[in-house]
Formats: C-alpha cells, structure tokens, sequence
C-alpha cells in the first residue's frame, strides 16, 4: 500500500501513522475531519452502527460499554497507550471504552469485524470506505480552522 498523497510505503500495522479516510493515507498527507474525532454518547454511537451496517449490508455487532480500570500508581513511569476500544471478531462485539467514543473509533472496529483482521491491507481499507461514508453522511463542518497548522 502507498500514500495517494506522496508515494510513501504503509503498513497498517502501524496504524497510528494512517489515515483511513475513502483511501488509505500517510499522517502526513490528510487528516481526519473534526467530526469523526468528537466524543459522541453512547447511545449515539449505537444509532450510528445500526446506520452503517445497514449502508453496508453487514449484520451490526453488539457494542458494548466498557470501563477503564483504574490507574497504577506508578503508570506516569512508564509509557502507556489509552484503550480506546477492543473488537472481538468471534462474538461479533465491540467494546468501546469511554476516551475511543468516536465515530472514527466505531469504523476502527467495524472494519475489524467486517473484515475478521488484523491490522491488514484488506482491514485498512474497508475502514477508509466505512469512515468515507460516514464523512459524507455528516453536516459540513465550518470551524476545521485549525487542524492543519501551517507556521510559513
């Protein structure tokens, strides 16, 4: 997989560095519109899978709640990634903790159980399509001022 923005090589393992939006992107070249990353209810987040399994001819997963556990006393030593979400693929499930309540998020997951993968290829890009056809189905967003900051 290559950026359509400037050629570089993906690996969506390393999906921290993409952005899955219509096509799979560098982190560089395209961001996220703001709507996608607002936390959202939960209750809307279930609207919102209900609507794009419906959009995609996919069965909607259970999606669940989840809690965080509590933090360590000694968590700020070490370097620490925030769960946002969890996806099992068998129980058809998704578990969304309360920092990944986000329509970007749900289409992570989404695309895990569509696909039942990993961080593929196949994985990446059914969640660019998932989160191409929530994009469109939002309102237009007028204050996306300043996401990309340009300091020339």
């Amino acid at each position: 997989m290559f950026c359509p923005g400037c050629g570089k090589a993906l690996n969506p393992e390393a999906h921290g560095e993409l952005v899955c939006d219509g096509e799979v992107w560098c982190d560089c070249c395209h961001r996220y519109a703001r709507l996608l990353l607002e936390p959202r209810s939960f209750f809307e987040l279930e609207e919102w899978n209900r609507k794009i399994c419906r959009a995609f001819g996919f069965a909607p997963p259970v999606i669940l709640p989840g809690e965080l556990p509590p933090p360590g006393p000694f968590d700020f030593l070490e370097k620490k990634k925030l769960l946002l979400a969890e996806a099992d693929h068998r129980q058809r499930a998704i578990i969304l903790y309360p920092p990944g309540q986000r329509l970007a998020t749900l289409c992570h997951e989404l695309a895990h159980i569509m696909t039942g993968q990993e961080h593929t290829a196949t994985w990446a890009r059914t969640f660019a399509r998932l989160v191409a056809w929530v994009k469109a189905q939002l309102p237009e967003d007028h204050f996306t001022g300043g996401f990309k900051v340009n300091l020339l």
